[in-house]
C-alpha cells in the first residue's frame, strides 16, 4: 500500500491533443488547426515558453485564446493595439470567453470591476497595452495573482532591429522578469508576423524566454500571388484606374501619405469605382463612417487608405491589396499584404513601384524616428537637475537642452515609455532610477535609436532589390526573412512569366461538402432505352444537342404543349436524339467585360483605363436567315419541327407595311 508524503499534490493533468481539438470545435467553431497553431498549443500546454512567428492572417490570436479556456490561471495579453483590443474583446464575449479589457480607454467603473474579476483568478484572458502592464496597478495585483501565460503580441517592437521599435517594451521585459521571479513562474508566449534572424534574438533576451520553442511558418500564405509593376509619372494612376475598373472587389489601396489617399479616393469615383477612404486628418465620425462602409458584409468596395487603416480589421474576403507607393520596409509590406485573401481563396498583392516614392518614406522616417543627438543633450538636461534633486517641467528642459518644447515632449514620451522617468504633478518630470543608472539607461537608448536608423536605411534598400527580383517573389521575402527555401511559388508575376508551375500541396482540400465541387460535365455514358429505341443506340451525351431540354422548358411555361402531342411523341420515339437537326442559334459571344457606366469613359480614356466594352452584339451563323423577319420564322420552324403547326395562330405583321 503506497503512502503520500505530507504537502505532496499530484500534478495537474495536462490536456491532450483530442481535448484541443473539441475545444478548438465546440468554444470556436474550427474544425482543423493549422499544423503550426498544434504545435504552440501543445507546447504552452506542456509549460514550455513559445516564440510563434506566423504571418498576417495565420491564426496567431488563438493561440492563446483557447489555452486561456483550460489554464487554471488567468492569461494575459499584451498588445500596443488598441483597436485590435477592442475587436477581439467584443469577438470574445460573442463567443463566451472570460474576457476582460484594461487599458487608457477603459472608463473607472469597469476598470474596478476588471481589476476585480482578475483578483478572483481562474480561467480568464485579460487584454491589455504594455504601458498600462507596466503600471502600479495591474503590476502590484499580478504579482498577488501570478498569471499562467503572458502572451505578447506584436513582439518585434521590443528590438531596433525591427521596423517598429517601441521603448514601452523596454520596461514590459522588466515586468515579466518580476513575474518569472516568483515562485508561480508565469510561461511567455511571444507572437510575431514578421522577424528576421537578430530580431528573434533580441525577442527571446529581452523579453526572458526560457529555452523557448521556436516555431516559425512562411513569411506569406501561399494563396497570395505577388506581383510588381515598374511606374513612373502620372503612369501610375493609369495604372491603377485600369486595376480599379478590372479587378474583383473588396480591395485596399495603400498610400504613404494623406494628400495622395485624397487624391487617389477623388480619382477613383471619378471613374465611377466604388470606394472609402481612411487617414489620420479625418474626423473621428468620418473614419468611422468609411470603414462601417468597407467592413459591411457582402459590401465590395476599394478602401484607400494609409498604414494606419487595418489594424485589427478581419476582413476575410479582401482580393487584392495595392501599394500604390513603396512602403518603408518588407516587414511592412507583408503586414500589409497579408490582409488579403484570409478566407483562403486566391489574392493579388501588388506594388506599383518608382523610386521616387523611397524620398517620401525617407521624409517620413526622419520624421518619426528620434534623433539620437537630441536625446543626448536632454538626457545630460535631466541628468543636471536630477543632480541637484529637482524636478523640472518640459519649458526647463526644454531651454536647458536648446531644443524645441515639442521635441521635448516627444522625448520625455519616449523616457516614460522606456521606464526611465515619469510625469508627476504640476507637469514635472520625476526620474525613476538612480543619477548613475539614468545616464546609462539614456545612453543605451541613444545607441537603439543610432542603430534603429542604420536599419531603416537597409530596409528601404531591401525594398528595392524586391522590386527588381529577377526570380521568385516568394523566394525573395523568404530569403529575407532567413528562410533559405529555394522552391518558387509558381504564382508571383515572374514565376508565371517564365512559365513555373505552382507546386503541388499535400493533402488536397481539408474538407469535402457533399454537393459542391462535383463533376458537372456533360454525361457521356449511354441514355437509358426508351420506347422504340434500341438499347445499343450511340452513345451520346446527355441531353444530345439541348434542343429536348429547350422545348421541355418552354412546354412548362406554357402549362402545357399544342398541337398534336402523338406526332410529336412518335417523332421522337423514331429518330434518335444525334439525328435530330440542330435549331439555328446564335453562335457563343465572346467574354467581355462587366458592362460599365458609359459616362466614365471619357475621364477613364484621359486616365489611361480602357474603355467601355462593345455592346453584345450577335453573330449569326452562315446560312440563318437574316432580316427583320428571321426570329418570327425560327420560332414557326422550331415549332412546327417539335409539335407540328400551332393550331389558330396568328400571323405575324408585316414589319416593312
Amino acid at each position: 500500500m503506497s503512502t503520500v508524503e505530507p504537502g505532496y499534490e499530484e500534478a495537474p493533468q495536462r490536456p491532450g491533443p483530442d481535448v484541443v481539438r473539441q475545444v478548438a470545435r465546440q468554444r470556436f467553431g474550427i474544425g482543423r488547426l493549422h499544423r503550426e497553431q498544434e504545435r504552440a498549443i501543445g507546447s504552452i500546454l506542456a509549460g514550455r515558453d513559445v516564440l510563434l512567428i506566423l504571418p498576417t492572417g495565420g491564426g496567431k490570436s488563438l493561440v492563446y485564446q483557447l489555452p486561456s479556456l483550460l489554464l487554471s490561471r488567468p492569461t494575459v495579453v499584451v498588445s500596443p493595439l488598441l483597436a485590435l483590443l477592442e475587436d477581439q474583446y467584443l469577438k470574445l464575449l460573442q463567443l463566451n470567453v472570460p474576457a476582460v479589457r484594461l487599458d487608457s480607454t477603459v472608463g473607472a467603473a469597469d476598470r474596478r470591476a476588471a481589476l476585480a474579476r482578475i483578483a478572483q483568478g481562474g480561467s480568464l484572458l485579460v487584454l491589455t497595452t504594455p504601458e498600462t502592464l507596466a503600471g502600479a496597478e495591474l503590476g502590484a495585483l499580478l504579482e498577488k495573482q501570478p498569471p499562467g501565460l503572458v502572451a505578447v503580441d506584436e513582439a518585434h517592437c521590443v528590438s531596433e532591429w525591427g521596423h517598429d521599435f517601441r521603448p514601452a517594451y523596454l520596461a514590459l521585459g522588466q515586468r515579466l522578469a518580476g513575474l518569472q521571479a516568483g515562485k508561480e513562474q508565469a510561461q511567455i508566449l511571444a507572437l510575431t508576423a514578421t522577424a528576421t534572424s537578430q530580431v528573434r534574438d533580441d525577442i527571446v533576451r529581452y523579453l526572458g524566454l526560457r529555452d523557448p520553442e521556436v516555431i516559425a511558418s512562411s513569411p506569406h500564405r501561399h494563396n497570395l500571388m505577388f506581383s510588381v509593376r515598374h511606374v513612373q509619372g502620372d503612369e501610375k494612376l493609369r495604372q491603377l484606374a485600369k486595376l480599379g475598373r478590372r479587378l474583383p472587389r473588396p480591395g485596399i489601396v495603400y498610400c504613404s501619405t494623406t494628400k495622395t489617399v485624397e487624391d487617389v479616393w477623388l480619382a477613383l469615383r471619378l471613374i465611377k469605382v466604388p470606394c472609402a477612404r481612411y487617414h489620420g486628418k479625418m474626423t473621428d465620425k468620418d473614419r468611422t463612417e468609411h470603414q462601417a462602409r468597407f467592413m459591411k458584409k457582402g459590401k465590395r468596395i476599394v478602401m484607400v487608405a494609409t498604414s494606419a487603416f487595418g489594424l485589427g480589421i478581419d476582413k476575410p474576403d479582401i482580393r487584392y491589396i495595392v501599394h500604390y507607393q513603396a512602403p518603408a520596409s518588407l516587414e511592412r509590406y507583408l503586414q500589409e499584404a497579408g490582409r488579403a485573401g484570409r478566407d483562403g481563396h486566391a489574392a493579388r498583392c501588388i506594388l506599383l513601384f518608382d523610386e521616387s516614392d523611397l524620398a517620401i518614406q525617407e521624409h517620413l522616417l526622419a520624421l518619426s524616428r528620434l534623433s539620437p543627438a537630441l536625446l543626448g543633450r536632454f538626457g545630460r538636461a535631466l541628468e543636471a537637475y536630477a543632480g541637484e534633486d529637482r524636478d523640472a517641467n518640459i519649458e526647463e528642459l526644454a531651454l536647458s537642452a536648446g531644443i524645441s518644447q515639442r521635441a521635448a515632449t516627444s522625448l520625455v514620451t519616449t523616457l516614460v515609455e522606456a521606464g526611465v522617468c515619469e510625469r508627476v504633478d504640476g507637469g514635472r518630470i520625476h526620474p525613476l532610477v538612480p543619477l548613475e543608472t539614468l545616464v546609462e539607461r539614456v545612453a543605451g537608448l541613444r545607441s537603439r535609436f543610432e542603430v534603429l536608423r542604420r536599419e531603416d536605411g537597409r530596409r528601404l534598400r531591401a525594398v528595392v532589390e524586391y522590386a527588381n527580383e529577377t526570380g521568385c517573389r516568394s523566394v525573395a521575402l523568404r530569403r529575407y526573412f532567413g528562410d533559405e527555401d529555394p522552391t518558387p511559388c509558381g504564382r508571383c508575376d515572374l514565376c508565371r512569366t517564365h512559365g513555373v508551375m505552382p507546386p503541388q500541396r499535400s493533402g488536397g482540400r481539408r474538407h469535402h461538402h457533399p454537393g459542391r465541387g462535383r463533376d458537372r460535365r456533360p454525361w457521356t455514358e449511354q441514355r437509358p432505352p426508351a420506347d422504340g429505341v434500341a438499347a445499343d443506340a450511340p452513345r451520346v451525351p446527355f441531353g444530345g444537342d439541348g434542343g429536348e431540354r429547350r422545348r421541355r422548358r418552354r412546354r412548362r411555361r406554357r402549362g402545357g404543349h399544342h398541337g398534336r402531342p402523338g406526332d410529336a411523341m412518335a417523332g421522337q420515339s423514331q429518330t434518335p436524339i444525334a439525328a435530330q437537326a440542330p435549331p439555328p442559334a446564335m453562335a457563343p459571344l465572346p467574354s467581355v467585360l462587366p458592362p460599365l457606366d458609359a459616362a466614365a469613359d471619357d475621364l477613364a480614356a484621359e486616365l489611361g483605363a480602357p474603355g467601355l466594352p462593345p455592346e453584345p452584339t450577335a453573330v449569326p451563323i452562315a446560312g440563318a436567315p437574316q432580316g427583320p423577319g428571321a426570329p418570327h420564322r425560327r420560332r414557326r420552324r422550331r415549332r412546327r419541327r417539335g409539335h407540328g403547326p400551332r393550331p389558330h395562330a396568328v400571323p405575324p405583321a408585316d414589319p416593312q407595311a
